[in-house]
């Protein structure tokens, strides 16, 4: 018997060769995991002055209760809402405002259910709303605007949360860099103060606030010194009490282009920034770096790699940490373009190039936005960006892929619905493939897709599990020597199990198996042949459910 099964694995191998020489690579039976998509957003009000989406210091997304939501400018009135990223990708408004009379579309902070948020008035006075979600409506309510400071012009400024639960808030005006804190979560805010006094008050400045381990950090640059320095405050402290350090410094080192970032890890966490030269106001050449990746190690010393050249042109650099895959995106604008490079947390270098296309569209793209928090493969990547030629927002989807399934959502008790169009078939005395349609929760978003696919599906065979699978193909290989020699036929079933744990009704078939000295016919292999492209892919990536229980 098992000369047999050989010989039919390997005349199975010939077929399967032949199909793939045939139609090419087989379509998945899921979407595919590299599968990036580029949707039209609602238009915004082009009387602010600069793209709603800009700078690069401030994140106008998060991830909450199974869903994206954003800060969007209105179409006129210079409102900014909360809107929700629809199942269909459209973004639906919410009841909340934050800001009806914007100066810029403000920076997000989410804290649970709580988003912290600040932005600018039309007249230049900075204000703090808090937003409190509401489960039950699926919306957002927001508190009435606190005052945070009526100086600072047109300054974009960001907001982060130390571990004490202090709010700190920090910004680059035309002479100095700022911070200020809060105490009462918002409520009252206390005077600013200086971190740094600039050499050339006439020149825009940014600057960028992070937290790592216990500390609150501030990033900012000097283009007059050629400098990006840093300060940190140790959390607890007096609020005036900082440490300072200087990160880069050099001729044309330094723009006001700036995106920083936290990277978790032991003992201490990374403090990683995406950063703009002004090398190329210099005149210097297409090879000379234009974008480089700042890192502060645990021991407070800095280094820099390259990103990017002046040939390559690229422009309003924004990072994002992706902690399932420890991946670290990089995305910025390119002749019209968001595009994106990847970096592994372990080996913080990027290849040279361009990077890949990521938000696409007809206009002019430009100032990618993201979220605060790291992303995952429950939230996938999601980036927003303003079409600066059509007054329309564009945001682009890509899923991230996990080894496991993730996990979210503990209210949800609804179970998804039962795998259909489950078949099964014997292709030797002791080997079973089986196959069936995806299950998808048309209800929920999901990364660049209509609807929610099941996370994972569970198979049994005669009522024992032998296998959690994400796809949706299997191959049983059974083993005779367990006891099944005799036996003419072997049931299965196929549960879906959906993100939050829920799992379906069980679909169940039985699978006659042909006599262990019968051979397989022409007949059986050419039927085969002919399973479903899902079954065959699942043949590729077989996970064995091992010895019978």
């Amino acid at each position: 018997m098992r000369r047999t099964s050989r010989r039919i694995v390997s005349l199975a191998a010939v077929v399967l060769a032949s199909v793939l020489s045939t139609v090419g690579v087989l379509a998945p039976a899921v979407a595919d995991s590299t599968t990036v998509r580029t949707y039209a957003g609602p238009a915004y009000d082009t009387s602010v002055s600069s793209a709603p989406t800009s700078p690069e210091t401030r994140s106008a997304l998060w991830f909450h209760a199974g869903a994206w939501w954003a800060m969007l400018l209105e179409p006129t009135g210079r409102t900014v809402r909360v809107f929700e990223l629809m199942p269909d990708h459209s973004w639906r408004p919410t009841s909340a405002v934050v800001n009806p009379d914007a100066g810029d579309a403000g920076d997000a902070l989410l804290e649970g259910d709580t988003v912290h948020t600040v932005s600018r008035r039309s007249d230049g006075v900075l204000y703090y709303t808090r937003l409190a979600f509401d489960p039950a409506t699926r919306d957002y309510r927001a508190a009435p605007a606190r005052l945070v400071t009526t100086r600072g012009g047109a300054a974009t400024a960001s907001l982060i949360r130390d571990s004490t639960g202090r709010l700190w808030v920090s910004y680059a005006d035309f002479g100095r860099v700022v911070v200020t804190y809060s105490d009462s979560g918002g409520q009252w805010w206390g005077e600013n103060f200086p971190l740094a006094v600039k050499h050339d008050p006439s020149t825009a400045e940014s600057a960028a606030v992070v937290v790592f381990d216990d500390r609150v950090g501030v990033l900012w640059s000097d283009q007059s010194t050629g400098s990006f320095e840093f300060a940190w405050h140790q959390d607890g402290d007096a609020p005036g009490l900082w440490s300072y350090e200087q990160a880069l410094t050099g001729p044309a080192q330094a723009d006001n282009h700036i995106s920083v970032a936290a990277v978790q890890g032991e003992p201490s966490d990374l403090v990683v920034a995406a950063v703009k030269t002004s090398r190329n106001d210099e005149g210097e050449p297409s090879d000379a770096l234009l974008l480089e990746l700042l890192v502060r190690s645990p021991d407070g010393q800095w280094s820099a790699s390259p990103i990017s050249t002046i040939g390559d042109a690229l422009n309003n650099p924004i990072l994002q940490v992706d902690e399932t895959t420890r991946t670290l995106h990089l995305f910025a604008a390119w002749e019209g373009q968001i595009v994106t490079k990847r970096a592994s947390l372990d080996d913080l270098r990027f290849e040279p190039g361009l990077g890949e296309p990521f938000v696409l569209g007809e206009g002019r793209l430009l100032d990618p936005t993201g979220a605060k928090h790291p992303v995952n493969a429950r939230t996938g990547l999601v980036i927003l960006a303003s079409d600066a030629a059509n007054g329309r927002y564009r945001h682009a989807e890509a899923p991230i892929m996990s080894p496991t399934p993730p996990t979210d959502d503990e209210t949800d008790r609804t179970p998804p619905e039962a795998p259909h169009a489950f078949q099964g078939r014997a292709v030797s005395p002791d080997t079973v493939v089986l196959s069936w349609a995806e299950v998808t929760e048309a209800d929920r978003w999901a990364p660049a897709r209509d609807g929610t696919p099941a996370q994972a599906y569970v198979l049994q065979r005669d009522g024992t599990e032998i296998a959690t699978v994400r796809s949706t193909s299997f191959r049983d290989q059974l083993i005779s020597s367990s006891g099944r020699d005799g036996e003419t036929a072997v049931e299965y079933a196929v549960v879906a199990l959906d993100v939050a744990g829920n799992r379906s009704e069980a679909v169940r078939i039985v699978v006659e198996m042909p006599e262990p000295d019968s051979g397989t016919s022409t007949q059986d292999l050419a039927g085969w042949a002919l399973l479903p492209l899902a079954a065959i892919a699942g043949l590729l990536a077989f996970r064995s459910a091992g010895r019978r229980r």
